[in-house]
């Protein structure tokens, strides 16, 4: 078994907790989320592209954490993203993030948290921009690494306009 496989939880249901009330404001709006892994990366393999309606995407902020919900068909991905503690997620790039659950308090360094088919990293080191992130919606990109700062990579990317 690798380190990246050793670095992993096994989250029961995790991706199902959320209750999102996500209000449509646009007539035509875009909510879209992709992903790339290169070969070996964790949880995360190969690319997808998520796109509504086809495809339920929720974006919401709760307790600080801001939170990308999919649901497509059987499959789920969840990405929660936070700023460093005593400070609030705005609009910029955050580097050295690193594994937070969903029921952890604050890190002294960014948090994330990936989470697919009920598989996430525990030993996770991320960065991410966030482009925009407003009452419109939320622009953002990051790059997820499991067990290691130079592990193989998921880079995604969220556009959601309300």
């Amino acid at each position: 078994m690798n380190s990246v496989r050793r670095a992993c939880v096994v989250l029961t249901a995790a991706a199902g907790l959320g209750v999102a009330l996500v209000p449509v404001a646009s007539a035509d709006p875009v909510q879209t989320v992709a992903y790339t892994s290169e070969a070996g990366a964790f949880p995360l393999e190969g690319s997808a592209q998520y796109a509504a309606p086809a495809d339920e995407i929720a974006v919401w902020e709760y307790n600080g954490v801001l939170k990308i919900d999919v649901q497509s068909g059987l499959k789920d991905l969840r990405v929660e993203l936070s700023a460093p503690a005593g400070e609030t997620l705005h609009t910029g790039t955050y580097t050295g993030a690193r594994f937070r659950g969903q029921g952890d308090p604050a890190l002294s360094t960014p948090g994330v948290f990936v989470v697919s088919g009920s598989f996430g990293c525990t030993d996770a080191y991320a960065d991410f921009t966030i482009d925009r992130l407003d009452a419109s919606g939320v622009d953002l990109t990051f790059v997820q690494r499991c067990g290691a700062p130079d592990a193989p990579a998921t880079r995604g990317e969220v556009h959601f306009t309300r």
